[in-house]
């Protein structure tokens, strides 16, 4: 079968590491939401309908930034989006998520925070890269045993690119896949094709411990430094950072200057 990804070459091939999202250069992001504690923040179709409904009020205000695709599950949600500005898809998953966690916590006569961290971010750094983003995102259901196949889920992007447009608009469609005019074609041999071993695409249990508390700090308004004298606040710390991420418990005593053994107790709880 011809290579058809040759056919796409919208930027140049190239590897990198993760960074702080201030740093992030390529145009082509993967952001997931993820709830608070893992819990679910996405019940019933009228809770997707309404984080739905903000994605589409808010990126009307924003120029800068597409969504090419997306997933939405019960306890996290995945996007690929494209943006000219990194500061635009900051401000703009920060009014999207502001304006959820609002109709959320009424909805649910509840108070707090909604969303485990701002959002996860995942800078897509080449075509392969792109197009099997796409596809990971799709098959979320599938990998989840939820369906079958990505085109049996009601609520990803997955049946827009093949019956009609909703959050995902033409313009997005042209980013993605140029002018060609046999795309939906193209698009379906994309979900076909075998995994590329080669090409990561990360899952929010893999951020980076690094940016795990970069954004532990900012949500919590507490100091790593400082989790010695806050009993409570270094449990939510051992826990979401196991949770959320790779990090050994090695990493976690060192990182706060507790010993290994309390920090042991504490993730065995």
């Amino acid at each position: 079968m011809i290579n058809l990804l040759h056919h796409f070459l919208f930027f140049e091939r190239r590897t990198m590491p993760r960074k702080a999202r201030k740093y992030i250069e390529s145009n082509y992001i993967h952001v997931i939401v993820q709830g608070i504690n893992r819990e679910t923040i996405f019940y019933n179709s009228i809770h997707i309908k309404k984080y739905l409904k903000e994605i589409k009020s808010k990126i009307e205000e924003y120029e800068n930034v597409k969504i090419l695709a997306y997933c939405m599950m019960n306890n996290h949600a995945h996007f690929l989006i494209y943006t000219k500005n990194i500061n635009d898809l900051s401000k703009f998953m920060q009014r999207v998520n502001n304006a959820y966690s609002n109709f959320y916590n009424k909805h649910n006569d509840r108070v707090g925070f909604v969303f485990r961290d701002r959002f996860f971010t995942q800078e897509i750094c080449s075509q392969r890269q792109l197009f099997t983003c796409l596809k990971y995102i799709h098959n979320n259901p599938v990998k989840a045993k939820i369906t079958n196949t990505p085109g049996q889920y009601r609520y990803s992007s997955f049946n827009e690119f093949l019956y009609g447009q909703k959050i995902i608009d033409k313009e997005a469609v042209k980013i993605l896949f140029g002018n060609c005019n046999d795309y939906k074609d193209f698009f379906i041999s994309i979900h076909n094709m075998e995994d590329d071993e080669e090409i990561e695409i990360k899952d929010i249990k893999e951020e980076s411990f690094e940016e795990f508390i970069e954004n532990f700090q900012i949500q919590y308004k507490v100091k790593i430094s400082n989790l010695k004298n806050n009993r409570e606040m270094l449990e939510k710390f051992v826990k979401e950072s196991r949770e959320g991420t790779a990090v050994k418990i090695e990493k976690i005593a060192e990182v706060t200057g507790i010993s290994k053994s309390v920090i042991g107790r504490i993730a065995k709880k």
